[in-house]
């Protein structure tokens, strides 16, 4: 054999074993404390460990916030699993979601039911993901369980679509939200005039284009100073949420400032089915986050017997917390404001303590959902940046600031991605076009366990799930998907489109690699079996 060949023989052969070792090193990675965080991101010129990569992987799942170390001393209990579990549910969708869903439902009591089966429909989907998570124990989310289930193309559709357009429209929709009560504050409770329309709508938009900028310069800025933002925003939210449910019941037990629950509670309720997928997507948005409670498994002391507990005790706490906060709502307002209004904490407080209550409650949920997006878009950015870092995007993407050593690169592009989704939609068109996308991934990710229990019915599963919680599941999801296509076709079709956008990228940097590597692999057997025979 000449030389040239001998090395031609020895570099393949580095690059092949470089590669497994990679694969490997990569199998049982997890993200950094919030104290590592930034010496994590101060390392800008080494592989990104702060996600688990299995083959293909690009981000973490789209609500992922933290995820502790594999290695870590299983110390979290049942009580602390309960409290994380209603603390990451709970959030700002409350003080935004009543409106659209008595709009759709179309009368008080029926918009109670849709609060409530929005729960435990919320519940049957935690307890499907619990189980995936058992059998699946990589990081990732739905992106691994899709990827174990199907392949790579669906694992990469839902990671191309959590970075285009799940994460930038749950930015979107929380900005939007943050600019309804800012603006109500500004323009009713301080200078009591009423705007047209048309100016009131671009007013929304360039405030929440503001938010937006804002948090992301914070975020550029400095790591410590965002995850701190965060920490005091998120508990507004709970106290506010807590001080309307007390002060509903306390004026329901006074006779109540309305007649909601007078005679017949459903009359007026909508007879049109794609009318309660609607409601049920504005419902279902508030209880975000039920799909990431599996992420306590690893360091629960018996998740086997505590997580199915904890998802069964914190589900009924958050359907409890909200059909409250509701009731209180309807207690206080008239129907029709209730249906009409974006702002309802804002109406609620006016209602109940004058312009000066309106306006205090305001600002704890204007708060809250700065808090919220500023969550949002901490881990948005790191999903750009790992996916630049990975080769999936441009490797500018995945640089850090020179000074301030953030991902300054991948906040601005998400920031873009965000605002682009601002100017053109509203709460409504956003939430609709979010949840279409969100919901087929849901769909088949829960499918993708009845896939699994067929065929690999001997994998290793510590929680095994009632086969009825996940087909009850797939079936709903099965309704959420269709059904808008026929009131909202527009922005359903416009969610199938970003999805099937990400399939060309898909061909370019996962299948054109496996062809090259499969390539490459058989040069390197035919090169060894050359040297063996020699």
């Amino acid at each position: 054999m000449s030389t040239q060949e001998k090395e031609q023989a020895a570099v393949i052969f580095d690059a092949t074993e470089e590669s497994n070792l990679l694969n490997t090193e990569r199998h049982d990675s997890f993200e950094l404390s919030d104290d590592d965080q930034q010496t994590f991101i101060q390392s800008s010129d080494r592989q990104s460990d702060v996600f688990d990569f299995d083959d293909h992987l690009i981000p973490l799942s789209l609500t992922e916030t933290q995820r502790r170390p594999t290695s870590l001393e299983k110390e979290v209990t049942f009580f602390n699993g309960l409290t994380l579990v209603v603390g990451l549910m709970i959030g700002s969708g409350i003080f935004a979601s009543p409106g659209p869903v008595a709009l759709h439902a179309g009368s008080v009591g029926m918009s109670l039911v849709v609060w409530i089966v929005c729960g435990f429909l919320a519940c049957t989907g935690a307890l499907t993901y619990a189980e995936l998570g058992s059998e699946i124990p990589l990081s990732g989310g739905e992106h691994a369980y899709l990827n174990h289930a199907y392949g790579s193309l669906l694992a990469f559709l839902y990671s191309w679509t959590a970075i285009t357009c799940l994460k930038p429209g749950s930015n979107a929709i929380i900005a939007v939200i943050f600019a309804e009560y800012i603006n109500r504050i500004v323009y009713h409770s301080a200078f009591n005039v009423n705007l047209p329309d048309e100016t009131r709508v671009w007013l929304n938009k360039i405030v929440a284009s503001l938010c937006i900028i804002i948090i992301s310069f914070i975020n550029a800025y400095s790591v410590r100073l965002a995850t701190r933002t965060q920490d005091i925003f998120t508990a507004l939210k709970l106290i506010t949420l807590a001080v309307i449910a007390v002060i509903g019941f306390v004026v329901l037990g006074k006779g109540g400032f309305t007649n909601n629950f007078e005679g017949d509670v459903f009359e007026g309720s909508s007879t049109r089915t794609s009318d309660y997928a609607l409601a049920f997507y504005s419902g279902l948005w508030a209880y975000d986050g039920w799909n990431n409670v599996n992420y306590v498994t690893g360091e629960m002391k018996n998740p086997a017997r505590d997580l199915p507990r904890v998802i069964m005790v914190g589900l009924p706490i958050v359907i409890v917390c909200y059909t409250l906060a509701n009731v209180a709502y309807y207690a206080v307002l008239p129907s029709s404001v209730v249906t009409n209004t974006n702002t309802i904490a804002l109406d609620f407080g006016r209602k109940v303590f004058g312009p000066v209550g309106g306006v205090i409650f305001a600002l704890c949920v204007a708060a809250s959902c700065f808090g919220a997006a500023n969550g949002s878009i901490f881990t948005g950015s790191r999903l750009i940046y790992v996916a630049a870092r990975e080769g999936y995007l441009p490797s500018f993407l995945g640089k850090v600031h020179g000074t301030w050593n953030t991902p300054t690169a991948a906040l601005i592009m998400q920031a873009v991605l965000t605002i682009v989704m601002i100017i053109p939609g509203t709460f409504l068109t956003l939430l609709n076009f979010v949840s279409v996308a969100a919901w087929i991934f849901y769909f088949l990710t829960s499918f993708g366990l009845l896939i699994l229990r067929w065929r690999e019915p001997d994998l290793r599963r510590p929680y095994k799930v009632w086969l009825s919680t996940p087909i009850i599941f797939c079936c709903v999801a099965i309704f959420l998907v269709i059904m808008p296509f026929a009131r909202v076709p527009l922005q359903s079709l416009a969610a199938i489109g970003f999805i099937l956008a990400g399939v060309p990228f898909w061909y370019i940097r996962v299948k054109y690699k496996e062809t090259f590597s499969t390539q490459v692999g058989d040069l390197d057997k035919n090169i060894k079996n050359k040297i063996q025979w020699k």
